[in-house]
């Protein structure tokens, strides 16, 4: 599958997009196969302020988890006398036992939300920013979705066909140095894609460019 132009082709007319290394089957995804894109830059917007919440949960729960395991410990320090026993005046001194510290661990997929168990992917959101940037394309919204897709690489790093739209739509601007600096990010992500599933469309991609910003 291939989502790269041929030399003349607008970026806008790309039908196909790999989804390399996340499996998803959503409304959003749905509704971007099917070609209805209005709908799927909403539900991609959707999935994206999903996963948000989802990662602020899981560090507030983090941060919970913490604070009480501190304030455990803290408690642990302070010397509390021994109490006598038997009864007023008894002899025998009964030791005081230290309060047991539950060990607390988390997963962030403790704090995944009913979203997520019913249609909503609420995971990956620089994936879904992404795609939400690639919905706006095909909408003819260029500012927008250079700004979204330009969002999404801050997110996940090896985004790389975001890089690539993005030094494609710089050069259709005519913003050669911004083209370039996406370019040589494009580049250095295929440069740590030695066996990886996505070399031969990345590869592809870099010549692609070599070609148009030589």
């Amino acid at each position: 599958m291939s989502f790269f132009p041929a030399h003349g082709e607008d970026i806008g007319s790309i039908e196909e997009i790999i989804t390399t290394g996340t499996i998803q089957t959503d409304p959003a995804m749905s509704a971007w196969r099917s070609g209805d894109f209005e709908t799927a830059e909403i539900e991609f917007k959707q999935n994206a302020f999903c996963a948000l919440r989802i990662e602020r949960n899981f560090i507030s729960g983090v941060e919970g988890a913490r604070d009480s395991t501190i304030r455990s410990d803290v408690g642990t320090d302070i010397d509390v006398p021994s109490q006598p026993s038997g009864g007023l005046g008894g002899a025998v001194v009964a030791p005081t036992s230290q309060p047991v510290i539950p060990k607390i661990q988390l997963n962030s997929s403790d704090f995944r939300g009913a979203d997520n168990e019913g249609t909503r992917t609420c995971e990956d959101r620089g994936f879904q920013i992404y795609m939400m940037g690639m919905s706006q394309l095909k909408l003819g919204k260029r500012d927008e979705a250079k700004a979204t897709l330009l969002r999404s690489t801050g997110l996940r790093k090896n985004l790389y066909d975001a890089h690539f739209r993005l030094s494609l739509l710089e050069y259709q601007d005519n913003n050669i140095k911004e083209a370039n600096k996406h370019f040589k990010k494009l580049r250095k992500i295929g440069s740590k894609c030695k066996k990886c599933e996505a070399k031969k469309e990345i590869t592809a991609q870099i010549k692609y460019l070599e070609n148009l910003l030589a």
